[in-house]
């Protein structure tokens, strides 16, 4: 299966996050993973993979990061009808507790009414925030990591995901 990992990040903590999760979906048999940066590449290239994966950071008082803000008119104009996306996202559940991953769904929520098939839905236990846009039915569209306040459960987040997204898809 052929990955696509489309990342926008400032910190550098989503960027970190996708090495990471690159290096375990490599693992999978038959699967190869590259990353690209939404900042200077081809949305279009979405078309290229079989599954494609969104990184994204919710920014200030939730809104997207500035890669993503800057694509944001591109991607609402896609068809993902068809498509198979995940989504992952880095937050401060503490400084941030209403809007705690936001980014996630307003990246998802268009995504999906664009027809996107999305994989990797993750329970929001173990996370303490109020509300959050990127929240359905108790889960997240995707995976949340906190840096800021359990950078302790990052890596062990991103192997559980990752084994996730390979059951779900059969890889």
């Amino acid at each position: 299966m052929k990955i696509g990992i489309f990342l926008g990040s400032t910190t550098g903590n989503t960027e970190a996050a996708a090495n990471a999760l690159k290096a375990e979906l490599d693992k999978a048999e038959g699967s190869s993973c590259e990353i690209l940066n939404v900042k200077t590449a081809d949305l279009d290239a979405i078309k290229g993979f079989d599954l494609t994966i969104i990184g994204c950071p919710t920014w200030n008082v939730g809104e997207l990061q500035e890669d993503w803000a800057a694509q944001f008119p591109g991607l609402q104009g896609m068809d993902f009808s068809g498509r198979k996306l995940a989504f992952f996202g880095c937050g401060d559940q503490v400084g941030y507790l209403n809007n705690f991953q936001d980014a996630l769904g307003i990246l998802g929520n268009v995504a999906v009414a664009k027809g996107a098939e999305v994989y990797g839905f993750w329970s929001t236990e173990g996370y303490d925030f109020v509300q959050s846009e990127g929240v359905i039915d108790q889960h997240f569209l995707g995976l949340a990591l906190d840096d800021d306040n359990q950078p302790d459960q990052t890596q062990a987040r991103i192997e559980a995901w990752s084994r996730q997204l390979r059951a779900e898809l059969g890889i």
